[in-house]
């Protein structure tokens, strides 16, 4: 008797032991910090300096779980900076901000911001810094007319047209409402067998017009072949690799 009197004791006590036991585990979990991976930053944004148009400057919302971030720039080919910004670091408006150097006028920068914690990196979000001056003409082409000794050559004017000087002296964005930005477009006509300049001549637009260039030359050489050199640039000069070239084949025998 008092033997199953004791097993009936241990199996109460065994069946409470497993009761309770969920229950502890439970609340265990609950409790628990939960540790992710942080989601890409949202918000991001890119301004240049209106003091220094070598600088940029970057924006972003916090990321849940971050501990810092990993602000990285590049121009296509080499990484211009790539530097870590604590999730301590005061925001302004509720923003994180920094500055980065962009300090090349003709480059266009890809600047991505990519929030960390102790398990990982998240998954990056990215921007495009273009560059202070314009692109490169596009849809050029050249023909001779019916008459050989003429040549006429059209482009579209270029799609970015670049950055206004702010009165700081650093970069400013045109007003596309009210726009005021000016892109001079030059055009040199050279005779390829001795590389003598025919004729230059500047033409400038004004606004983000997408209006064709065209110029018309006469008295050429129809035994000769020609090219146009073709410049843009705005109040922050012109770039090398913006530069175009279209050719014009002499007249076959």
């Amino acid at each position: 008797m008092k033997s199953s009197r004791l097993i009936a004791i241990l199996g109460a006590a065994i069946a409470g032991t497993l009761l309770v036991a969920p229950q502890a585990a439970s609340a265990a979990a609950a409790q628990a910090p939960v540790d992710e991976v942080p989601n890409a930053p949202m918000g991001l944004q890119q301004l240049r300096s209106a003091t220094d148009a070598t600088q940029t400057d970057v924006y972003w919302k916090p990321a849940t779980y971050a501990t810092k971030y990993r602000v990285k720039v590049t121009d296509g080919v080499t990484t211009v900076s790539n530097q870590v910004v604590p999730a301590t670091q005061a925001l302004t408006n509720g923003l994180y901000h920094v500055s980065v150097s962009t300090p090349n006028k003709c480059s266009t920068y890809k600047i991505t911001v990519r929030a960390e914690d102790a398990i990982g990196q998240g998954a990056a979000a990215g921007v495009t810094e273009k560059s202070l001056v314009p692109t490169i003409v596009t849809k050029a082409r050249g023909y001779r007319s019916a008459d050989r000794t003429k040549a006429t050559f059209e482009m579209a004017s270029p799609q970015w047209k670049g950055y206004l000087v702010a009165p700081g002296g650093g970069a400013k964005g045109d007003n596309l409402k009210k726009p005021t930005i000016a892109v001079s477009t030059t055009l040199q006509l050279v005779r390829l067998i001795d590389n003598k300049v025919i004729n230059t001549v500047t033409t400038t637009q004004t606004g983000w017009t997408t209006a064709k260039v065209s110029k018309t030359y006469t008295s050429l050489d129809t035994k000769r072949a020609y090219v146009l050199r073709v410049t843009t640039s705005n109040a922050w000069g012109g770039c090398s690799r913006a530069d175009g070239k279209i050719l014009i084949n002499p007249v076959p025998a």
